[in-house]
């Protein structure tokens, strides 16, 4: 007797017991698993402004952490799906469960009160048909947005769907010739429904394959959604924007959940690019052998100095900073406790994804020839960075996150991280700030030249390399279109405080910089429309949805909010990768707040 998995999804006003779903479902000589999958609980009022992204988001990690293992551990199984959740919630989890398994939907009948797969017409001589539906019978060209329109409950007005996709390339409409709550009666029809979209998601395959949108509007019972959602594959129809509806809302829908394919947008490498690339690659790791390591073993003598004594060059120096280091910069690692100093870079590996990896087994460093190439470009264009820095600051920083005693972020906590912006931020603006201070007390032994200038230029300077390096891994040669909110965050925090060091008197003692560097921002930027891509949410940047533009800041124990007249160069400085305008923005801020 084959498995069968119950799924109890639910995020409405009630939650949904085992007790109940047995019930609809009769004994059984064979095994079942109950799987409680709450996504919430909202009343039906509150729907139209959930924050459907952020229920994603925890939805895709219940069902990694829940019912993915179980899908796995059991290919054979047959689902029973109990749903009582917002449409775009409940296509989403068929999105995620997709079609390798076979299903059976029980819907709620709210007049009788109990579940059912099979129950009576709706009402006496109730007839179920679906309109034809007209196909294209021709490839046509050129991009553009397709509106499916999918209408079982009730008629959807294509009128209100144009306000929120305005001259669609394509529409579809799968609809009922009698629409009724409870047209969904039988199994049959609720899979005449899904064939229907499956032809259409074959003709948009096939005829429609320039078309690089889909935007689906669904009014029906819960069941259905989850049913249409497993015939999702991203590698085919790699954007499905899915809908709200109110009715005394203005616009009628809204955007809810958007299910996509990450694209891949690396550039084509010529072999001069790849051929830089092997060089940066292996002076890199001669940097490592020859430089780092016996770095690492000059200034980690005494087991028991704290951290920040470490980067010092003496004890007067010391002295002078030990005030500011409380926790957490108190009790971080030591570079001679990462594994640096059993490191190496592998000269073989030329494509990464991601741009690198850190393969434990071999403590070795394999870099993708893209990041290396377009990270040497970028800095080609600063004349104040330099390519040998950008290897140390990006080893120093990488290496405090895979430290087993430092943030012990290796590759299987690593795995779906972006799910934990928050936490993801505040672990990188550690590790760029202790890269930066390790980058300070290396260049005292084997870089001076680099102080001559004093301590403001030379964190400058460290601080464009080190962003320089996070923008290569963003850098395809186009115009971006939307921005990680954590990554917006991330650069944020580092040109508002490159401003702040910039402004010091003189040119600037450690102290001053120490004061400024553990003292990480507390800034926001809003207005820009959001939009949730697998497990990450992005900043539009490119909408003509977006509001007011304007930051908002804690600081000295105080709420600051303001709109300075140059924010608009933030969009500009982020669509066209250049930090210039960013620095601009803030510092136009930062004079306001002052």
């Amino acid at each position: 007797m084959e498995m069968e998995i119950i799924i109890a999804h639910y995020g409405l006003e009630r939650s949904i017991t085992r007790e109940e779903c047995e019930t609809a479902l009769g004994p059984t000589d064979g095994k079942r698993v109950f799987i409680d999958f709450s996504a919430g609980r909202a009343s039906l009022g509150e729907l139209y402004d959930l924050p459907f992204e952020n229920i994603a988001l925890a939805q895709q990690r219940k069902f990694n952490e829940l019912l993915k293992p179980v899908l796995d551990a059991n290919p054979d199984a047959v689902i029973s799906y109990f749903g009582l959740v917002p449409i775009s919630i409940g296509f989403h989890l068929g999105y995620l469960v997709g079609n390798m398994h076979p299903y059976t939907v029980y819907h709620w009948h709210h007049a009788q009160q109990k579940w059912y797969k099979d129950i009576g017409l709706p009402k006496d001589g109730y007839k179920f048909s679906i309109k034809p539906v007209a196909l294209p019978k021709e490839k046509q060209k050129g991009k553009g947005r397709v509106i499916i329109r999918i209408g079982t409950s009730f008629a959807i007005d294509p009128q209100a769907t144009y306000a929120a996709v305005v001259n669609p390339a394509n529409e579809f409409d799968i609809e009922l010739e009698s629409p009724s709550l409870d047209s969904l009666f039988c199994q049959e029809n609720i899979q005449a429904v899904v064939n229907q979209f499956q032809e259409v998601l074959n003709c948009y395959g096939s005829q429609l394959s320039d078309r690089d949108q889909i935007h689906l509007f669904i009014s029906s019972s819960v069941g259905l959604p989850f049913a249409l959602g497993t015939r999702i594959n991203t590698n085919i129809y790699p954007y499905i924007q899915t809908y709200q509806y109110d009715r005394n809302q203005n616009p009628k829908h809204r955007p809810a959940i958007l299910i996509t394919k990450e694209v891949d947008n690396k550039i084509l490498l010529t072999e001069g690019d790849r051929e830089q690339a092997e060089i940066t690659r292996s002076q890199w790791q001669e940097q490592l052998e020859s430089r780092v390591k016996p770095f690492i073993q000059a200034i980690t003598g005494s087991k028991g100095d704290p951290w920040l004594k470490t980067i010092c060059k003496d004890t007067a120096e010391y002295a002078a900073i030990e005030k500011h280091a409380l926790a957490p910069w108190d009790s971080i690692a030591t570079i001679g406790r990462t594994s640096l100093k059993d490191d190496k870079i592998d000269l073989s590996a030329k494509n990464v994804d991601d741009g690198f990896e850190y393969i434990e087994k071999t403590n070795s460093w394999a870099l993708d020839d893209g990041f290396l190439s377009g990270l040497k470009k970028r800095l080609n264009k600063c004349p104040d960075t330099d390519l040998m820095q950008a290897g140390r600051l990006f080893l120093f920083h990488e290496g405090l996150h895979y430290s087993n005693h430092g943030h012990r972020l290796t590759r299987e906590i690593a795995n779906g991280i972006g799910q934990f912006p928050k936490v993801i931020e505040e672990a990188d603006y550690q590790a760029d700030v202790w890269a930066l201070l390790t980058e300070y007390r290396y260049c005292c032994l084997f870089e001076t030249g680099k102080l001559k200038s004093g301590l403001k230029q030379f964190f400058c300077n460290a601080i464009d390399t080190a962003v320089e390096t996070m923008w290569s891994f963003m850098d395809t040669g186009t115009e971006l279109q939307m921005v990680q909110i954590r990554s917006m965050n991330r650069f944020l925090n580092w040109y508002w405080q490159w401003n702040l060091i910039e402004a010091l008197p003189g040119t600037g003692t450690l102290e001053e910089i120490i004061a400024i560097l553990l003292r990480k921002p507390v800034i926001e930027f809003a207005g820009a429309p959001m939009e949730l891509r697998g497990h990450r949410t992005f900043f539009k940047l490119n909408s003509q949805q977006a509001v007011s533009f304007q930051f908002a800041t804690f600081t000295s124990n105080r709420v600051l909010r303001f709109a300075p007249t140059t924010i608009t160069e933030i969009i500009a400085g982020f669509k066209n990768l250049k930090g210039d305008n960013i620095k601009v923005a803030l510092k136009g801020f930062q004079v306001t707040m002052s």
